[in-house]
């Protein structure tokens, strides 16, 4: 089967899905919940969580910059930041994000020339600075404020430090792993090449500030609790999201939040979040692929301007 064929498919597909299920995230609340929940905010804190929220894409760009290098390509960084937002913006609503941005990156790196096998090893690192920033940050926590990181799992002190370290230890050795060993290690009878030592430090640095500018700004948005609760909480909601594979995190993230914060003021600020960090990216993703969609209509059917990314 020859996916560049079904390409043109993508945005079809996932373009109404994912408002759809960015729409769905709001059932049960009306119209004027969804206005207080934003206009009733501080207007220093909804600014606030606005700008970590770009921030946090703005590091997402990051991962997909890594991911180019990584598979041994160029591409502009316009190029590549476009591709990236409008990827997560819609797969962040859809869910399983291996899957559902994984087909819009193919959509748009295809086209700009990477092969299938490329586009694989970009979403693979995607998927591993993911993995490696929210370990990161969950050590950070576990460490720095075992005490939240108690009252989120449940664990004992003690044993939530031993936790937080292992995870910072483990993503050290990473690094560690990328410095010395050469060409690359087997999993299950596949060989998957390491990163250098300098890109391993950029995906552990960047895939933690991501995490880290999305958890602050729910904290700006809650308002009321500790920083690390908030972050505590953000990070357990994410594993919980990842683990149950539900579209958006849909009532997930939610449900784990307001379990851990347990302040009064938390739906509200989880409704905001929703918009801030949910909606109007998918809003604006959603349309720069629309957009994009009708350009590449208008241009000649041979791709003319669509040039594969020299080699490194």
């Amino acid at each position: 089967m020859n996916l560049r064929r079904l390409s043109p498919l993508v945005p079809i597909v996932m373009l109404p899905l994912g408002l759809w299920l960015g729409a769905r995230a709001f059932e049960g609340h009306d119209l004027s919940d969804v206005a207080e929940a934003i206009f009733g905010m501080p207007g220093s804190a909804l600014l606030l969580a606005v700008a970590f929220a770009a921030a946090s894409y703005l590091c997402l760009t990051g991962f997909d910059a890594l991911g180019i290098r990584y598979a041994g390509r160029s591409l502009p960084y316009r190029k590549i930041a476009l591709t990236s937002f409008v990827a997560l913006s819609i797969g962040h609503n859809v869910g399983i994000a291996a899957l559902s941005s994984g087909t819009l990156r193919y959509r748009f790196y295809s086209s700009y020339g990477l092969s299938g096998a490329e586009i694989a090893r970009v979403i693979l690192f995607c998927a591993a600075t993911v993995a490696i920033g929210i370990g990161v940050l969950a050590g950070i926590v576990l460490l720095a404020a075992p005490k939240f990181g108690t009252e989120a799992t449940g664990l004992p002190a003690g044993t939530a430090r031993l936790i937080g370290a292992a995870m910072l230890v483990t993503a050290a050795l990473y690094v560690l792993a990328c410095a010395t060993i050469r060409g690359g290690i087997v999993l299950r009878g596949h060989r998957f090449a390491l990163p250098d030592a300098k890109l391993a430090l950029a995906q552990v640095a960047i895939g933690t500030a991501n995490f880290a500018c999305a958890a602050t700004s729910l904290y700006f948005l809650i308002g009321t609790a500790p920083f690390f609760q908030t972050v505590a909480a953000y990070v357990l909601g994410q594993v919980a999201v990842i683990v149950a594979h539900v579209p958006g995190g849909l009532g997930v993230l939610e449900y784990v939040v307001s379990l851990v914060v347990g302040d009064g003021r938390v739906i509200g600020a989880l409704i905001a979040f929703r918009v801030v960090y949910f909606l109007v990216p998918l809003l604006l993703g959603g349309s720069l692929l629309a957009a994009t969609e009708l350009w590449g209509m208008r241009r000649p059917a041979s791709g003319a301007g669509l040039k594969a990314a020299p080699s490194r």
